[in-house]
């Protein structure tokens, strides 16, 4: 018997050996990934989201059609720079054009905010329902060149209702409004933790890649930066957004989208303007960044509606 399980023994023991010879040896599993893990615990690393390496293949198409679009346009002189971001939430497959290219993420920054509004109600439910009454705050407020909808002087507005603003239809008035909700050191922090430049409102240079601040959605569909129901409130806001200049022109009707649109400019005649959206094509999500910089606002809304179009229909099409 005493044979017997040292036999058994012997067994086992070769076949961890194994296994554990096999996931050191074998990278292929891990080097195809990689994995955004949160800092600050001792004993876990929570999981944001993984990323393949490496742009995927199946794109390679699609990234000729619009590396030529762009070419086109650039020649016409409609535009002087753009970076496109395309994510699957299925695969983590993705493809980037001009992936270094750096823009002033303008509005974008938003969401940011609203990450922190909502982080502080996961623990003080009260606070969405919490009343402000629209009073001059002594902030300068930058202006807006596309603004459908904004709080009224004088008005009392929710918590909730001014994030509504603040996203649907980026009203700086809002956004001054929800600053003194909004823990400044957390807001910095959450952009550390995803791999994005910290902002600073005072410096009008400050840039950042499409790829780094697509990484907010990344978390938001995932639900690991805010728990489950708030994730959802932000995208149902973002499904809000109210500007149909870009993304929105681009899309058929049916398709629901969750977007936020950005604007920064009028430095030497020139514009930049930004949308990224969670596209939910035959209920399959991807993250589309779009970032630009040109002549004419109006243009730059135009170019993002085709480019938009382009990337719709090849993934409706072609099956992705």
């Amino acid at each position: 018997m005493a044979l017997v399980f040292l036999i058994i023994g012997s067994t086992i023991t070769w076949g961890v050996e194994r296994y554990l010879m096999h996931y050191e040896n074998n990278d292929a599993h891990e080097s195809s990934f990689q994995f955004a893990r949160t800092n600050g615990f001792e004993f876990i690393k929570p999981l944001q989201f993984v990323d393949a390496k490496n742009e995927s293949p199946d794109y390679l198409e699609l990234k000729i059609q619009l590396e030529k679009s762009i070419d086109s346009l650039k020649e016409k002189g409609q535009i002087n720079e753009i970076s496109v971001y395309l994510r699957d939430f299925e695969n983590s497959d993705w493809m980037s054009i001009n992936p270094n290219q750096l823009f002033h993420p303008g509005s974008l920054l938003k969401l940011g905010a609203m990450i922190s509004v909502l982080q502080r109600a996961q623990v003080e439910p009260e606070l969405l329902q919490t009343k402000v009454t629209y009073q001059p705050t002594g902030e300068i407020i930058p202006t807006q060149t596309f603004n459908n909808k904004s709080i009224v002087m004088g008005q009392t507005y929710s918590v909730e209702e001014l994030l509504d603003y603040m996203i649907a239809y980026s009203d700086n008035n809002a956004t001054s409004l929800l600053h003194s909700f909004i823990d400044h050191d957390k807001y910095l922090e959450n952009f550390r933790k995803l791999k994005i430049p910290e902002p600073n409102g005072t410096n009008k240079l400050y840039q950042l890649k499409a790829s780094e601040i697509s990484n907010i959605f990344k978390v938001l569909y995932n639900g690991t930066m805010l728990n489950p129901e708030m994730s959802e409130k932000a995208i149902r806001i973002l499904m809000k957004c109210d500007f149909k200049k870009g993304m929105s022109a681009g899309l058929p009707a049916s398709v629901p989208i969750a977007h936020k649109f950005g604007e920064f400019g009028g430095r030497n005649n020139q514009h930049e303007i930004h949308e990224m959206g969670i596209i939910y094509l035959k209920n399959k999500p991807y993250i589309l960044t779009i970032m630009t910089s040109g002549k004419s606002a109006d243009e730059l809304n135009k170019i993002i509606a085709l480019l938009t179009r382009q990337v719709s229909y090849n993934l409706l099409h072609k099956g992705k």
